[in-house]
């Protein structure tokens, strides 16, 4: 069994991400080309802002040996999973509707691919500080 390397979680990180962006821009050319796609927050569509955090957490998983690429990583990857707890939680009320692929609310997506994002960068921090372990 292959051990978690602090290069795979990154790779576990950039896939979510790049699922993100392709799912989500899905639903932004659906929202410019179509018809109104995506529930509003703050006055647009979410879609667009989780775009954009999608890209930023996917950049910044890239650089995470860096200040900057930090902060871009979690500007991005914070707002993924607030924004799909908040429509998560609308949906299961009845409060908001989330578009859907093929049945599955994208909102929920959103959650958890913002949640492993989140799980996997911490782990990877962590396997980053540790120690190297001794080979005897």
């Amino acid at each position: 069994m292959r051990a978690v390397t602090a290069g795979r979680l990154t790779g576990i990180i950039v896939g979510f991400g790049a699922v993100g962006i392709a799912l989500t821009g899905w639903l932004v050319l659906s929202e410019l080309f179509r018809e109104p796609t995506c529930p509003s927050l703050l006055g647009i569509p979410a879609c667009y802002i989780l775009l954009g955090a999608y890209v930023a957490a996917t950049g910044g998983a890239w650089f995470v040996d860096t200040m900057a690429g930090n902060a871009l990583f979690l500007v991005g990857a914070g707002p993924v999973t607030l924004i799909g707890l908040w429509f998560s939680a609308n949906q299961l009320t009845g409060a908001a509707e989330c578009p859907s692929f093929e049945g599955l609310p994208m909102c929920y997506v959103s959650l958890l691919a913002g949640a492993t994002m989140l799980t996997a960068d911490l782990l990877r921090r962590r396997l980053g500080s540790s120690p190297p372990s001794s080979t005897t």
